[in-house]
Order: structure tokens, then sequence, then C-alpha cells
């Protein structure tokens, strides 16, 4: 495909890099693989092929956005920082207006970070549903804002899926057991609940995306993922409808539990308990685009949609086409606010510095300056990944 090789970059040739060099041709022949099993399932099935062509689907416009705003959250990427006295763990939230977006009185950009210090085992399993939250917070605050009359927004994208999904795969009595999970849903509910009133659409922007929720229609898994087989199938300006959560979910959960060996009942059984506990989460659309802008990727982009403003969802998958950014095939909102609320591993160092100079001024009255040794690195041979670099002069 002409353009589409990815330029080389020079890499010092350790024999740790030349060693992973060497794994190139066998990953390349996994991937084929897989390419060509779905070719053949493709091509060798009417079913397949049927249903997959039954889906909705058609052309994109190209819609003039709606002012709107653009939320994410982020943590870096290690999960946060090991020290002798526990994990410091940090997460950045924020959001970025667009479409012509009017505030008064507050901003049309705003971040919001927060920083513990904790002590547990399972810090870095729960920090992704801790930025969540955070991210969830910052949502309310827009809405907030609409309700006050601050803002215009009509549109509110999230760089990621619109409902966590360990909050959809997870029975009820997991979610209300675990203090964090129980908060989150509590949140996300009320969150659809204020867009509803208030008629704001909500459109979750998933670029990591390795789910085959397409089996459900099938009723089996495919060799590819759904982005995958979208990136494959559709042209440039085309859009596929896959269908709800609440239509595709507990068959996708059926399928699972049968490839695991797990009685498949009961994991239905606990998705549809959960979407009958949280009946909005059951609406969202989850819908597939390929933007009619070339751009370098060629993927397809998935999109999980409530669309509470009434916009209809091919009016909203036209106005996420006509936002599209020709570097990478997103939504450009999507790219600012991911930049806007970057947190790279080193800024972490810069606030363990700045707690260790307060703690030593808090504690040099009782001389209890020695307990800043938990604040010191469990691994020193790792501390170069936090250290900030140095300035060039």
């Amino acid at each position: 495909m002409p353009g589409f090789y990815e330029e080389e970059e020079e890499i010092e040739l350790t024999p740790a890099v030349q060693s992973l060099l060497e794994t190139s041709r066998q990953l390349a022949e996994q991937i084929a693989n897989k390419i060509l099993s779905f070719r053949e399932e493709y091509d060798g099935s009417r079913e397949i092929r049927g249903i997959l062509e039954s889906l909705p689907r058609g052309r994109l416009g190209s819609e003039n956005p709606l002012p709107g705003v653009a939320i994410d959250s982020t943590f870096p990427i290690d999960g946060g920082m090991d020290l002798v006295g526990g994990h410091l763990v940090a997460v950045v939230a924020g959001y970025v207006g667009f479409g012509g977006l009017r505030a008064r009185g507050v901003r049309p950009y705003d971040v919001y970070a927060r920083a513990r210090f904790v002590d547990t085992e399972d810090a870095h399993r729960i920090l992704p549903l801790y930025a969540k939250l955070v991210e969830k917070a910052v949502a309310h605050r827009v809405l907030g804002y609409v309700e006050q009359g601050l803002m215009d927004a009509r549109i509110i994208l999230f760089d990621g899926e619109l409902i966590p999904y360990q909050l959809l795969f997870k029975s009820q009595k997991a979610v209300s057991k675990s203090r964090i999970l129980a908060k989150l849903d509590d949140s996300v509910a009320q969150l659809l609940e204020r867009a509803q009133r208030l008629g704001i659409t909500l459109v979750g922007v998933v670029k990591r995306s390795y789910s085959r929720l397409l089996g459900a229609r099938l009723g089996r898994r495919l060799s590819l993922n759904d982005k995958a087989i979208m990136s494959l199938l559709l042209g440039n300006g085309e859009y596929l409808v896959l269908g709800s959560f609440g239509e595709l979910l507990p068959r996708y959960a059926e399928i699972i539990a049968a490839e695991k060996g797990v009685e498949p009942r009961k994991y239905q059984g606990i998705v549809e308990e959960r979407l009958a506990a949280r009946r909005e989460y059951s609406r969202v659309i989850v819908a597939f685009y390929k933007p009619s802008v070339s751009h370098p990727n060629h993927q397809a982009v998935r999109v999980e949609v409530l669309d509470y403003g009434g916009l209809g969802l091919e009016k909203t998958l036209s106005m996420l086409n006509k936002l599209t950014n020709p570097a990478t095939g997103l939504p450009y909102p999507i790219d600012v606010v991911d930049e806007y609320t970057r947190l790279e591993s080193r800024m972490l160092e810069l606030l363990r510095r700045k707690i260790v100079g307060h703690l030593a001024s808090m504690l040099e009255a009782v001389g209890g300056s020695g307990a800043l040794v938990l604040l010191g690195h469990t691994n020193p041979e790792k501390r170069y990944i936090y250290e900030p670099r140095r300035t060039q002069r």
C-alpha cells in the first residue's frame, strides 16, 4: 500500500535490541496467519458475509460540529513510582472545548491533577479506575457549567470507552463490594442522567479496541478483532452500526464463557443483571466509521454513542468525520485533549522531590528526618525512568 510503510528510526543495536529484532519475522508470520484466516472465514462463508451486509451502514456526510467538549484522563504508563513506604501515583484529567464553544466566566479548557500516596499491593490495579473516577468528575464539572448557562456544549467526546468495562462484566455483588467500582458506577449513572436531562450527546472514541463484539452477531468470534475487520472492510467515508450493548453484550459474554469452558448462562446472566440494574448502559450504540479524509493509519474508528441530544447517529458520525485530524484519523479534539493531559513518568520524580523538601521542613523540629527513607526508590536501578531530562546548554 503506497505510503503506508513507516520510516525506520535509527536505534543503537545493543545485544538486547538485536535479540529483539530477530523476532520480527516470527511475529510477521503470526499476524499474516490471522489475516489469512479471516479472509478464509469471510470469503468461504455466505452466512458471515450476509450478516455483515445486513447490519446498518451508510456513507458519512461532513456536518459542521456543534459546540462541544473533549475529555480525557491519564496516568504514568508504568502505573506509579515504587517507594519504600508505598506507591506514589498520580492522575491528570482535563477538558478542551471545540466547535466554537462559548464559555462565560469559566475556562473553555482546563486540567485537574490528583496525586495519592498508597501502601496497598493493588495500587497499580485500581489506578485505571481512579483515573476514570477523576475523568467523570471533570465531566460532571462541565455539565454543571452547562446547567448554570456558563457553557453551550451540545456534545461531549470522551477519549476512551463511555462506560468503563469493569462496570459491564462484573456481577452486581462484585461492583457493590468494591468501594471504587461502586463509586464509579454511581458517578457514571448520575452523569448519564444529567446529560439526558440537558440533552447532551455523549460519545466515547475508543482508540485501543480489541473487542470481538461482532461475534455476538455471528455466534462465534472471528480470527481478527472488530476494529481490524472494519479497517479491512470499510471504505473511506463509510460507517457500520454494530448494535446496542443490550443486544450485544449478553450474547458476547455467553460466547466467551463457552470458549473458556465455563457455564455460558452464568456469564450471560451477570451481564444481563448489570444492564437491568443500569438500563442506560444497555442503550449505548457501538459503531465504526472510516474517515473520508485519507490518513496514514487507514484505520476504522470505534465509537460508543448515547444520543441524548437527538442529533441522530448519522449526523453525529458525520460531525466526527468533519473533525478528523488527517495525521491520526481521529477527531482532532481527542488528539488535543490527549496532549493537554499528558503526564510523563518523570513528573513523578519532580513531585517526589517536592514532597521530600516539604517533609524535611515538617519533621526537622522533632528530629524525624530519618523518616525520609520512606520516600526513597525501592529499585534505584530503575530510577533513570523518572529522572527529569536536563536542559542542553
